[in-house]
């Protein structure tokens, strides 16, 4: 006997309001949180990220002023690290106890880019937001949506583990969810050629500017 597993029945939107209200508000906590805790930091931590971030656009835009700027390999690099969270999501989505690890996982990405934002706007006021929006949003405005319909798609699928109303194949109910999975990982690949391809030039234009 095949073993029950949950069906996506996506035109029914209130079976994905609870999922999709977690994992907005564990996203949202973390990035609260990631601006926060910035007032924590010693001077002496402070400095250490202000020496790191100083030194990390100037080679951004020497490297790119000079047309050495290794863009395949920014690509590579973060396309593997999106899509091995994008995975590990996935995983988690096919066990039962994997929900409590989704909603630690969104709130982690949210604890990064929150974290990130705050520290170039404290160091660098006018010039960090100005760098957060040319350098940070870009390829946000895909990971973050693409992040949060996975995480919506992965708590609703483990949370469904858990009810036996909804039946269907495990092969059926496995790909339907990897295919959802998979136009995810489109948005991913399309946010790490805008980090890798795009944004290098554009930090380099805002520095000249600013």
């Amino acid at each position: 006997m095949m073993q029950a597993m949950p069906r996506f029945r996506l035109s029914q939107q209130k079976e994905l309001l609870v999922p999709a209200a977690y994992v907005a508000g564990a996203f949202i906590v973390g990035l609260i949180s990631g601006a926060s805790i910035l007032r924590t930091l010693t001077p002496s931590q402070l400095a250490e990220l202000r020496q790191y971030l100083d030194s990390f656009l100037s080679n951004m835009s020497a490297l790119a002023q000079n047309g050495q700027f290794p863009v395949i390999k920014t690509w590579v690099d973060s396309l593997r690290g999106q899509l091995l969270a994008l995975v590990i999501m996935w995983l988690m989505g096919l066990t039962a106890v994997g929900a409590p690890l989704v909603i630690l996982l969104t709130g982690a990405r949210g604890f990064i880019l929150g974290f990130t934002i705050g520290f170039l706007v404290q160091e660098k006021a006018g010039q960090g937001l100005l760098l957060a929006l040319v350098a940070v949003l870009p390829q946000n405005l895909c990971y973050v949506p693409g992040l949060f319909v996975a995480g919506t798609l992965a708590l609703y699928f483990s949370l469904s583990l858990f009810k036996q109303s909804h039946e269907t194949t495990v092969f059926t109910g496995i790909l339907t969810y990897t295919l959802l999975f998979v136009a995810c990982a489109l948005l991913i690949l399309l946010g790490s050629w805008i980090e890798a391809y795009l944004v290098p030039g554009i930090i380099r234009l805002s520095m000249l500017i600013g």
